[in-house]
């Protein structure tokens, strides 16, 4: 970067030196300057530095679809991308991924604007046009290259919530700048401030810029000057800053990946009034209070806030969740059950009690838990009135999705889908710990013991239930005579259709054997089911890919070292279920030509902080194991190349480490472990190196080391 010029206090706003362009003195002295020479050039306030990231709206012709016509990817009966990518030698890589699909470009809230302060969310159209703002009325041109997909987006300052879309022209663009600043107007929660910066840029040369404070000027109101712009882009950063503070520190090869998970932390505050939760914002769809209650919002929330150390923050979701939304019988304020989920809500308290949380909170609302927890053992008790040899015998009936009070037979969801009884198993193996560590042994002890003999009994269903076939398939419903393929196709409303959430419920779980994972996986992947790497959802063959819920598949992928598999989720999601450089996920997204995406939905933009989390740091659930990098991909110990992790929460303790490769492929490493298990590290090296040895810590095998305390270390390898 070049260093910055003294402008003198003399020389006049818009003034150019070198690459930099004066472009306000602020109060406390700072000047502002940002470079124009470059569609990336910087913003400073300051020593303070705001990247700009650009990324197209279109697609590369090169590389789309690998080759292939998009006829021929949703034509084919398997993953034909995420097939030949798998095929490769070593990791899928993010680049490669991204150039297989097109950018999302329709969507019904491309992005979106908000504070956690206010009520009121500010939805972007693709092109930047709100309902009130438009940066068209001063560059009309902006009009035909939104029609024409010749736009880019980005953010500024690597991961805030400051959208910019950028309109290029030859060698000169326009761009505007937008963000909700942490301010309110008379103390008006139900109407956000935003706002707008449209500035001109030809040549490398600054034109003209426009600072536009929510509305465009009219009588009485005047053209705002840059000073409160900027002033409230350093309190934006400042106030994020401490929202976030506490949260686990992460540097890696691919900040991409590390800035998206922390602009998704903070997107999913924002979609919140304060704590109430919200499952979407604005849109017609997910944006009212009917969806508030929804137990996919609870649980990825809080699941994100304490895998990132967000614990304080978590705790006053649970508070919130299970005093307004969850009803002393343990039903809650919401349309209908999603089985599984009500496990999940167990698993997620009990995590949030033994990565650090306040355990008072929980024991505040132990009657309400417990009563969700009994919801749960008294559809057990109807499993287990079953034959002995039913294939469904012990597992728990019910609805897996509340859409189905939409569907025009209710009664006909109330199956034995596995996810309701794998949720529901881990969910008191979990509570039932975290129980008898809280001194309710009674309790604790008798959903440990229904976890573990609804264990056995999931286990002796699921082999009752496997169907023949190349690949043979598992079904998401126990005992079911035929695959998704045939009766879905048959029948869209018949019961399996709604298999899309049960099998990545039955992978999130941790009760799936390592073949009964791969069974699912593969039987998915061969039969329309899977694009990419990503699960779709709604039925068969239906090319939507079901982002809100991957994080489950992904996280069964990663428990029985499918790494590359997982790899692929993760870059699939980060490049194709994100829009591109503003971030925004929406719940599914259709890969039909001309379909919008669905609405951005808080579990979908979650995925990518949970995968990116369990990549480095991953607690398993089955026995007390620690593991490092599980999941990194091999190009991240190139020589050079730098992992670290600091202040991550797991239920030991606080963990951090630090591992970098030299020139001379030498790992060298620190660990601050917890005491209690030590730590399994993974390093996935590059094709042809091995582990020789190591200082400071055990080899195990080809790919692992043993850390079984905090020090330095170091490990030698060979080609």
């Amino acid at each position: 970067m070049t260093d910055l010029p003294a402008f003198a206090p003399d020389v006049p706003i818009g003034a150019v030196a070198g690459t930099w362009t004066l472009m306000a003195r602020l109060a406390d002295g700072n000047a502002v300057c940002e470079d124009f020479t470059s569609l990336t050039g910087s913003l400073r306030v300051g020593s303070r530095t705001f990247a700009k990231s650009y990324e197209p709206g279109a697609a590369s012709a090169t590389n789309l679809y690998r080759g292939h016509t998009l006829e021929q990817v949703l034509d084919s009966d398997v993953d034909l991308l995420g097939a030949e990518l798998l095929a490769l030698p070593g990791d899928p890589t993010y680049e490669a991924v991204a150039a297989c699909l097109p950018p999302i470009d329709r969507m019904f809230t491309y992005s979106f604007v908000g504070t956690r302060e206010n009520y009121d969310k500010v939805a972007f159209a693709y092109g930047g046009r709100t309902p009130t703002f438009d940066p068209a009325i001063y560059v009309p041109a902006i009009h035909q290259l939104r029609a024409d997909k010749a736009v880019g987006d980005g953010l500024v300052g690597d991961w805030l919530p400051v959208l910019r879309f950028v309109y290029p022209e030859g060698d000169d663009w326009t761009e505007m700048l937008a963000f909700a600043p942490r301010r309110m107007v008379n103390d008006n929660r139900w109407m956000q401030p935003v706002w707008y910066r449209v500035a001109r840029v030809e040549a490398g040369r600054l034109k003209w810029v426009r600072y536009i404070d929510s509305y465009v000027p009219f009588p009485p109101r005047a053209e705002e000057g840059p000073e409160r712009f900027y002033g409230d882009l350093v309190t934006l950063e400042d106030t994020w800053s401490a929202d976030l503070a506490g949260a686990m520190q992460i540097d890696i090869p691919e900040p991409r990946l590390a800035h998206m998970a922390k602009h998704s932390l903070v997107r999913a505050m924002m979609t919140r009034f304060g704590v109430d939760p919200k499952y979407g914002v604005v849109d017609r769809n997910y944006g009212g209070s009917e969806h508030d209650g929804f137990p996919d919002t609870f649980n990825t929330d809080v699941l994100a806030l304490c895998d990132w150390g967000l614990l304080d923050l978590a705790g006053q979701y649970i508070d919130n969740y299970f005093g307004r939304f969850v009803r002393d019988d343990g039903a809650i304020l919401y349309r209908g059950p999603e089985t599984g989920q009500f496990g999940r809500m167990l698993s997620v308290v009990a995590q949030f009690v033994e990565q650090g949380g306040d355990a008072a909170i929980v024991e505040r609302h132990r009657v309400r838990i417990d009563a969700v927890a009994d919801v749960l053992l008294g559809l057990r008790r109807i499993g287990q009135g079953l034959p002995a040899d039913h294939a469904a015998y012990g597992l728990l009936a019910a609805w897996s999705e509340a859409d189905s009070c939409l569907d025009p037979d209710p009664p006909r969801y109330m199956q034995p889908y596995f996810g309701n009884s794998t949720e529901a198993a881990r969910g008191f193996r979990d509570l039932g710990r975290v129980w008898q560590r809280l001194g309710h042994a009674a309790r604790g002890d008798l959903l440990a013991a229904e976890a573990t003999a609804l264990e056995a009994d999931i286990h002796r269903a699921v082999a009752r239930s496997i169907l023949p076939g190349t690949p043979p398939c598992l079904p998401a419903i126990a005992g079911v005579g035929e695959p998704q393929h045939i009766v879905v196709a048959r029948d869209r409303l018949d019961p399996q259709h709604r298999n899309y959430r049960s099998h990545m419920e039955m992978l999130f779980s941790g009760n799936l054997t390592r073949d009964e994972v791969e069974t699912v996986v593969r039987y998915r992947a061969a039969h329309r089911d899977t694009i990419l790497g990503l699960p779709t959802a709604y039925g068969y063959n239906s090319h939507e890919v079901a982002g809100f819920l991957t994080y489950g598949h992904a996280y069964g992928l990663l428990q029985h070292d499918f790494v590359p598999e997982f790899l692929l989720a993760l870059y699939s999601l980060a490049a194709h279920q994100y829009t591109r450089g503003t971030w925004t996920a929406p719940e599914t997204r259709s890969l039909n030509p001309g379909v919008n995406a669905a609405p951005y939905a808080v579990p979908a933009q979650l995925t990518v902080p949970l995968l990116l989390r369990w990549l480095l740091l991953w607690e398993d659930p089955r026995s007390d194991m620690l593991w490092l990098c599980k999941g990194a991909p091999e190009h991240w110990f190139a020589p050079g190349r730098r992992i670290a992790v600091d202040a991550a929460p797991t239920r030991w303790g606080s963990a951090s480490f630090a591992l970098e490769t030299g020139a001379d492929w030498v790992i060298r490493g620190t660990a601050s472990l917890p005491d209690g298990p030590g730590a399994t590290l993974r390093l996935r090296l590059p094709a042809g190196r091995r582990l020789t040895g190591a200082t400071g810590a055990s080899v195990l095998d080809s790919q692992t080391v043993r850390l079984d305390g905090s020090g330095t270390f170091t490990v030698s390898t060979a080609a």
